[in-house]
């Protein structure tokens, strides 16, 4: 097997201090997006879908909205710092880091989100989601869902 499509797990050195955490472990929440219709009629929030995520970027101009309840909306709220990524379909695993002054924002159900600490360095944590260890494990656990 070629080095890049190594697991993190079969590798056994790590610079001094470092240490390898899962991601669920240094999250503050996982979630998964919100069920609703998206409409061009400016109804609600904006309404972030997989599909609105193009080489890395979003153009909030072209998102949609959806209708959504006050409490709803803020459990789904986005926020600069929140990381999204695809959770089924040929886009799995694509991902998108929020940064930034943003449209009052929810995300849709084939979308999760991840939170981390103020203090984690989220950028850091973006370039994991683009690293061939990354992929590697969706790419081996997609074969895995498709046996």
């Amino acid at each position: 097997m070629r080095h890049w499509r190594r697991k993190m797990s079969e590798l056994r050195e790590l610079p001094n201090g470092w240490q390898f955490d899962k991601v669920k472990d240094v999250s503050l929440s996982i979630q998964y997006g919100y069920t609703e219709s998206s409409t061009t009629e400016v109804v609600g929030p904006k309404f972030l879908r997989i599909t609105d995520i193009q080489n890395h970027k979003v153009n909030w101009d072209d998102v949609p909205y959806c209708l959504v309840n006050g409490s709803e909306k803020m459990k789904y709220l986005l926020q600069d710092g929140d990381l999204v990524f695809a959770r089924t379909g040929a886009t799995v695993g694509k991902s998108f880091l929020i940064k930034g002054d943003i449209p009052e924002s929810i995300f849709a159900s084939y979308l999760i989100r991840l939170r981390f600490p103020q203090s984690m360095n989220d950028k850091y944590v973006w370039y994991y989601f683009q690293s061939p260890f990354y992929w590697s494990q969706i790419i081996d656990n997609s074969i895995l869902r498709s046996r």
